[in-house]
C-alpha cells in the first residue's frame, strides 16, 4: 500500500467506497456484527501531558484529580464483572507521575487471580513510553514486564494522528508519531496484540488522515500484529482545543474513514478487524457504519470516565442493547472474546 493509494481511496466518491468496502467486509464476516462486554478502568485522571482536546485530566492537587489504590481497581473491575459479566477490562488512565510499573503489575495479577476470564487490554505507547523512562528501562523490558503480569494486548491510545505538525499542536507534549509506531512494532514481536486508532476532526486534513492510514498499514505488512482499526471523531465540548474547533464532523466523515480503513487494510497490510465506534459517533451512525466497511460494534464501556457526556446519553447500557442495535441494523449479533473470537 502506498500513499498514493490511501489519498486516491480518500478522494473516490462516497457511496462507490462504501460498496467496495461493504463487498470486502461481507465477504470476510457476512452479516455477523461482533461486540464485547468490556468496561474501562479509568485508573487516574492526573496528566501531565495536558493534551488540549481532552476533557478528562487534571492536575495534581486539583479538587477532584483522583488516583484509585490497587484494592480500589481490582474492587471495581469485580463489582462490574458480578453484575455484567466481562470479557475485558481496558486499562487507560492520564500520566501519573505517582504511578510507577509495580502498580500495574500487581494491578494485572490481581485481576487475573480474581476473574481469570478476563482479558487485560491495557495502557497505550503513551504509558509505555512514561514507563520506560520513569523506571530508568527499555521500552522492550517495561513491556515483558507488563506481559508476564497479564497484560493480553494494548489499545492504540494515543495515536490521534501520526502526524508530527498535527500532534504539536494539539497534544505538544506528547510522543512522536515515529515513538508511538516503534512502541507497537516492539509489542508485535514480543507478541502482545494491540489495536490501532484514529482521532479525526480538529486541525488535520484528508491529506493527514493518508498519512496516518498509510503508516499503520506499512507497520502491519512487516508486523502483522494490529487486531483491530478504531476511528473516532473529535469531540469539541469541555476541553480547550475546543474553543478554536467549535464544530465536530459530521457522520459522512467516519463512513468515509472506515470505508477507507476497510480498503486499505487488505493483502499484505491486512487487519481483520474495523470499528464502528458508537460512543463519540452515536448508535445510528455505528450502525450505518457496517455497511461501510466495519464488522465490530466494540464494547459495552461500562464505567467509561473520558467521555462521560456521551456515555451518559448513550442507550447502550447491557449485552442486549447492543445486540438490539445490531439486529436493528439487519445484521447477526455475535459476542466476542478479546481476540475477536466468538464466545457461546
Amino acid at each position: 500500500m502506498r500513499l498514493e493509494d490511501v489519498r486516491e481511496l480518500l478522494s473516490r466518491d462516497l457511496w462507490e467506497l462504501g460498496m467496495e468496502a461493504w463487498k470486502i467486509r461481507s465477504g470476510l464476516y457476512g452479516r455477523r456484527a461482533t461486540y464485547i462486554s468490556s468496561m474501562v478502568l479509568n485508573y487516574t485522571n492526573v496528566c501531565v501531558v495536558e493534551c488540549e482536546f481532552c476533557p478528562f485530566w487534571r492536575r495534581r492537587g486539583d479538587r477532584d484529580a483522583y488516583a484509585l489504590s490497587v484494592d480500589e481497581a481490582v474492587g471495581r473491575v469485580l463489582a462490574v464483572d458480578a453484575k455484567y459479566g466481562l470479557r475485558q477490562v481496558l486499562v487507560q488512565g492520564g500520566i501519573n507521575p505517582e504511578i510507577g510499573i509495580e502498580y500495574f503489575e500487581d494491578l494485572f495479577r490481581r485481576i487475573k487471580a480474581k476473574a481469570p476470564h478476563i482479558a487485560v487490554h491495557a495502557l497505550s505507547p503513551l504509558e509505555v513510553d512514561y514507563l520506560s523512562r520513569r523506571e530508568r528501562m527499555s521500552r522492550r523490558e517495561v513491556l515483558e514486564r507488563l506481559k508476564e503480569a497479564g497484560m493480553d494486548s494494548m489499545p492504540g491510545g494515543g495515536g490521534e494522528i501520526l502526524v508530527d505538525r498535527v500532534r504539536k499542536e494539539i497534544s505538544p507534549k506528547k510522543i512522536s508519531a515515529e515513538v508511538w509506531l516503534r512502541i507497537m512494532e516492539e509489542a508485535h514481536k514480543l507478541g502482545i496484540p494491540t489495536s490501532a486508532t484514529m482521532m479525526y476532526g480538529h486541525v488535520e486534513g484528508p491529506e493527514d488522515w493518508a498519512e496516518h492510514i498509510w503508516k499503520i498499514a506499512e507497520l502491519q505488512e512487516r508486523t502483522k500484529g494490529f487486531l483491530a482499526f478504531i476511528a473516532w471523531n473529535y469531540e469539541p465540548g469541555g476541553n480547550k482545543l475546543g474553543e478554536r474547533v467549535r464544530h465536530p464532523r459530521t457522520s459522512a466523515t467516519l463512513l468515509r474513514i472506515v470505508a477507507v480503513a476497510r480498503t486499505a487494510f487488505t493483502g499484505d497490510a491486512f487487519i481483520p478487524h474495523i470499528q464502528s465506534s458508537w460512543l463519540t459517533n452515536g448508535p445510528e451512525t455505528a450502525e450505518l457504519a457496517m455497511y461501510f466497511g466495519a464488522d465490530d460494534f466494540g464494547g459495552t464501556l461500562y464505567e467509561e470516565k473520558v467521555l462521560e457526556e456521551q456515555r451518559r446519553s448513550s442507550p447502550i447500557a447491557t449485552r442486549k442493547d447492543v445486540e438490539e442495535l445490531i439486529r436493528r441494523a439487519g445484521l447477526q449479533p455475535v459476542e466476542r472474546d478479546n481476540w475477536y473470537r466468538p464466545v457461546a
